[in-house]
């Protein structure tokens, strides 16, 4: 039964492809995730549907710095002007039936698919993370985190967006956009943080906590055994009992 609960709120859904190396994604607003591939993996940047991202160049090891990861993938905003985010929402004088023009819909989120790699890592946030800390700050973050787990990782992230949130002797990513915008800004943005973060890896990997992405009983289907097949995986493809792609377990922090 649908309940009427006051509010708002902006959404990113992220599954993984029950038997595709793929992720799949929907999002309104300005919450949303990054894609961070191993720099000596990484592929030109990708856009909707692995298509390349329209004006946006790829990224590698030589323009970051030679950091070992690099932006593979970056979910669009939807903004109805700056700082106004997509959201879905209900208001007290909402109608009962019908849209609310105020708010979107869940037809407004914008679909994507990614292929994702064994190595990558994948990071959802609130706007909370992305407004306080660039990319470079991101990889920076991950790189450190290295031999860690996600749990570790997304407190990582979240902490650090938050003291960034409070810094104003440098500029934040949210008070480039405002002064982009003819808007007076400087420093960071307090707001809540939100971060979950995983990494793609094998199951069976030292230290992995990893658990599969697909998996079932008796003979592999045909599709996916021909799929392992012309990838060299011919072995998987002939197991009695199946498993494809893993990652290791989502993990969350919070900040407020």
């Amino acid at each position: 039964r649908k309940a009427r609960v006051l509010g708002s709120a902006t959404i990113c859904l992220v599954a993984l492809h029950p038997s595709k190396p793929e992720l799949i994604a929907a999002n309104i607003g300005d919450s949303g995730f990054m894609l961070l591939r191993p720099a000596h993996t990484a592929s030109p940047r990708l856009g909707t549907l692995g298509v390349a991202a329209q004006g946006a160049a790829p990224s590698s090891p030589e323009a970051d710095g030679q950091a070992r990861y690099s932006v593979a993938f970056r979910s669009p905003q939807q903004l109805r002007s700056f700082n106004a985010p997509f959201q879905l929402g209900l208001a007290p004088d909402s109608p009962e039936e019908g849209g609310d023009d105020r708010f979107e819909t869940p037809q407004d989120a914008a679909l994507v698919r990614v292929p994702i790699e064994e190595g990558d890592v994948v990071v959802l946030a609130t706007d909370g993370l992305f407004d306080n800390v660039g990319e470079e700050e991101v990889i920076a973050v991950v790189e450190a985190s290295e031999g860690e787990g996600a749990q570790q990782l997304a407190t990582r992230l979240a902490h650090r967006a938050q003291e960034l949130s409070l810094a104003r002797e440098v500029d934040s990513p949210f008070a480039v956009l405002a002064k982009e915008n003819d808007i007076l800004w400087g420093g960071g943005r307090p707001d809540d943080i939100t971060v979950v973060a995983f990494r793609v890896a094998q199951r069976g990997a030292a230290g992995s906590t990893a658990v599969p992405l697909a998996s079932g009983p008796g003979a592999l289907p045909e599709s996916t055994r021909l799929g392992l097949e012309s990838s060299g995986r011919g072995d998987a493809a002939a197991r009695e009992g199946w498993d494809i792609g893993f990652t290791e377990r989502a993990a969350e922090a919070n900040w407020d």
